[in-house]
């Protein structure tokens, strides 16, 4: 009997590496400034927001209600901004992307209405969560999204150039995100790598100073340094946030981003593929 469960357990581990092994491609697509997904959950095709600052996936209370997942559990978390985020969660919801087969460990159920745009439905949104533990390069502009092997990584970031970088793990430790440490007169500050964030650059206030960019006068269209010879550019916005800075898609769409999401590492390589019109665009501006 022993030996039975030694031989089923050297043959899951046999197949899980070799799904690992696999390189896999997946389609990104542009959604109103940022970029989404075309996913399979509960039996029906649906569109996912791909929101590398999300932190934990989303899906809809609809979806929910379909899967009947929701078991009493909650998650509880802070926005960026400091509101309180509370909802109901799905535990190991299954979904199916180009094919592929993912588990989202723990989903947040949440009502996503109010992100759509007017001809486009998003029914949950993708974090970095479901990708926990591999290297993953998002290329935005040329609409792709690749789950790289040790080999297909290493030739990857054998072109590309490091940045600092750390993982931020919330919501005891269930959610997931990534930063980039900029350098600044006061210390390198980790700056969010956020592809939810459409059309802007956030620098905390206390911060945007340092950075040539006068709190009290509000957002304009500037540019800053970020190291390793990039810039940001972009409509930057000095803001009332918890992070020390957030870089959205005016950034992210002009580069190759590959993450280490299991050691915390980052790698840019400027994006050859010019972004589609309106990825990464400046928000209506209030009068």
């Amino acid at each position: 009997m022993r030996l039975k469960k030694y031989l089923l357990s050297v043959i899951a581990l046999c197949c899980a590496n070799s799904v690992a092994a696999q390189r896999i491609d997946l389609k990104l697509e542009p959604y109103r400034r940022s970029v989404a997904m075309r996913v399979e959950i509960a039996g029906k095709p649906r569109l996912f927001q791909f929101d590398t600052g999300a932190g934990i996936s989303f899906i809809s209370p609809e979806i929910a209600k379909e899967l009947n997942c929701e078991k009493g559990g909650r998650v509880v978390g802070y926005r960026m901004t400091g509101d309180k985020l509370e909802a109901p969660r799905c535990d190991n919801v299954a979904l199916s992307i180009g094919g592929k087969r993912f588990i989202i460990p723990v989903a947040s159920v949440y009502d996503l209405s109010p992100l759509n745009a007017a001809n486009a439905h998003v029914d949950g949104m993708i974090a970095l969560d479901l990708f926990a533990g591999r290297t993953i390069t998002m290329d935005a502009a040329d609409g792709r999204l690749i789950v790289e092997t040790p080999d297909s990584a290493a030739v990857r970031i054998a072109q590309a150039v490091e940045l600092p970088a750390s993982l931020t793990r919330e919501m005891s430790g269930r959610a997931l995100a990534i930063n980039v440490d900029v350098p600044s007169p006061m210390g390198a500050l980790p700056f969010e790598l956020d592809s939810g964030n459409g059309g802007t650059l956030l620098i905390a206030k206390p911060y945007a100073a340092a950075f040539g960019f006068d709190p009290l006068k509000g957002p304009r269209i500037g540019t800053f340094a970020i190291g390793g010879g990039f810039r940001a550019e972009g409509f930057v916005i000095p803001a009332d946030i918890t992070l020390d800075g957030n870089l959205g898609m005016p950034f992210l769409k002009d580069y190759i981003v590959t993450m280490d999401l299991a050691a915390g590492r980052v790698w840019l390589s400027r994006n050859p593929v010019a972004a589609p019109a309106g990825m990464g665009a400046p928000p209506p501006r209030k009068e």
